[in-house]
């Protein structure tokens, strides 16, 4: 009886606060969303007025329940993106709980989150469930490098397959560019949005400290970043610019307090390429190609070597000590304490405690360009953290009421949670000033995927495939750029096979 008046309560909090927004706004406003906008869907910058989009026909499914296996780690939120068991006075986790409440009020439908248990593995599970046809579980929500592997053996239902009506893909709450980038022949079998948020903060970008700008004279980075000149050339004269060193040899022991350009690690190689346009695997023809040995994709690596490699000004986390050994730890330590001006991280770094507590004024701006002759900023992901849906193949007798669920937790989730996230946890508490709001609408709406890292083409032991081809040259210090097609020869035909596979799976 409480549950349903607390529903029954948060609907006419919601019903009275669209009626006064619907009011008082004036035809510019927009709602936020950091999961979707732009023409694309990606962001809050569309100038989109959400009002005006209707959900679909209100249906009561008379208490059904919709099961979503899914995972309990990683990010902060990712134990509340699909339900959140109870109010808790953090803001995001309750908007996710007000969210499923008024879902189950209003349409019938419960949603029931199940998570592994000790050493169960949710691949393994959702595997065995569709295998066994047990029917346990109507969705998944995962990481893509994860269940990218079982979509392409046929374990998950091709979304644009689905005619019942009650998935509207084409709409701002469901990421276009996801849809777009990873189709394969017209398929997609995963779709992300403003159901959730880990999507959101597996995005990459560059925190930079504005003391450092400040007490060196350096450009405004906001300003070169809205004059279309953020490149890579510009970040590495700044970080160049910086360097403090106290002993004879650079440390990386942020105790000993040494000054930093940068400080990264070995993914960051991958996004720097990938902010600069340059994906492993161009997937515009009618099948996937390899395009690492594309001139334009060498000349981008040639000169990105030289700032990795510059050991002096940029710390590199693996150049001192192996990832598993508190390095990465220690970069961002380094950062929070002042004493690195740039730091490429996960929007997710911003919630971290060291970077909560950070006593530095810091601000965001998306990857750098190549050069000025790239057109737009563009920003990557982290596959291992970034959260999708799937459907598996099992799910045949509650596919509707699996669809209408997922298009009720979107639509609402950017109407009561997308403002909580990205209008005030990530611009007003987060991040203070105005210039970083349009730095994280850019970010976001210029977000872009590749499909070498979602399928991670591999030759089949761990760490081989297109993924970690970059990490790779950076383990061999491939300080000059030399050995980018000596390792592509080596491996071109696995990682052809790769793509050969997934042809077969999904183009015939």
């Amino acid at each position: 009886m409480l549950k349903k008046f607390l529903c029954l309560f948060l609907c006419f909090i919601l019903v009275c606060a669209t009626l006064v927004m619907t009011a008082c706004d004036s035809p510019e406003t927009t709602t936020s969303d950091a999961g979707n906008g732009g023409e694309q869907g990606n962001n809050s910058a569309s100038g989109e007025i959400f009002e005006e989009y209707e959900f679909i026909e209100a249906k009561n499914w008379g208490g059904v329940e919709v099961n979503i296996l899914t995972y309990d780690h990683d990010y902060e939120f990712s134990t509340c993106q699909v339900v959140a068991e109870e109010l808790t006075n953090e803001p995001i986790n309750d908007a996710f709980y007000e969210r499923n409440a008024l879902i189950e009020d209003k349409y019938g439908i419960t949603i029931v989150a199940h998570y592994p248990e000790g050493d169960e593995d949710y691949i393994a599970m959702i595997q065995e469930d569709i295998i066994s046809d047990s029917r346990l579980y109507d969705a998944v929500v995962g990481q893509i490098v994860y269940v990218a592997a079982l979509a392409t053996n046929g374990r998950f239902i091709d979304f644009n397959s689905i005619n019942n009506g009650y998935l509207q893909l084409d709409k701002p709450w469901w990421d276009q560019n996801l849809q777009k980038d990873i189709a394969l022949n017209g398929k997609n079998f995963f779709i992300t949005g403003d159901a959730l948020v880990e999507d959101d903060q597996a995005t990459w970008a560059i925190y930079f400290n504005k003391d450092l700008v400040q007490k060196h004279n350096l450009s405004d980075p906001y300003a070169v970043v809205k004059e279309g000149n953020w490149t890579l050339d510009v970040m590495h004269e700044m970080a160049q610019s910086v360097s403090l060193t106290h002993g004879s040899q650079k440390s990386y022991d942020p105790s000993v307090g040494d000054q930093w350009g940068m400080v990264a690690q070995s993914y960051d190689y991958y996004q720097f390429m990938q902010g600069c346009g340059q994906r492993l695997i161009d997937n515009t023809g009618e099948v996937p190609v390899i395009r690492i040995d594309d001139q334009r994709n060498l000349d981008v690596y040639f000169r990105l070597a030289e700032i990795i490699f510059d050991f002096e000004n940029v710390g590199v986390a693996d150049h001192h000590g192996p990832w598993n050994s508190g390095v990465y730890g220690q970069r961002t330590e380094i950062f929070a304490n002042g004493n690195a001006l740039f730091m490429p991280s996960s929007i997710a770094t911003v919630g971290e405690e060291l970077i909560r507590e950070a006593e530095i004024r810091y601000g965001i701006l998306p990857m750098p360009k190549a050069d000025e002759l790239q057109d737009d900023y563009t920003t990557a992901i982290n596959v291992y953290h970034y959260s999708v849906f799937c459907i598996p193949i099992s799910n045949t007798d509650k596919l509707d009421v699996t669809c209408y669920a997922l298009e009720a937790m979107a639509y609402y989730g950017k109407k009561l949670v997308t403002p909580e996230y990205y209008d005030r946890t990530l611009t007003y508490k987060r991040f203070t000033d105005d210039d970083s709001v349009e730095m994280l609408d850019l970010i976001f709406r210029n977000r872009t995927y590749d499909m070498g890292a979602v399928f991670d083409f591999t030759t089949g032991a761990d760490g081989s495939g297109t993924l970690y081809f970059y990490t790779t040259l950076l383990g061999q210090k491939d300080t000059k750029g030399a050995n980018i097609m000596s390792l592509l020869e080596s491996k071109r035909a696995l990682f052809q096979g790769g793509i050969d596979r997934l042809v077969e799976q999904c183009y015939n």
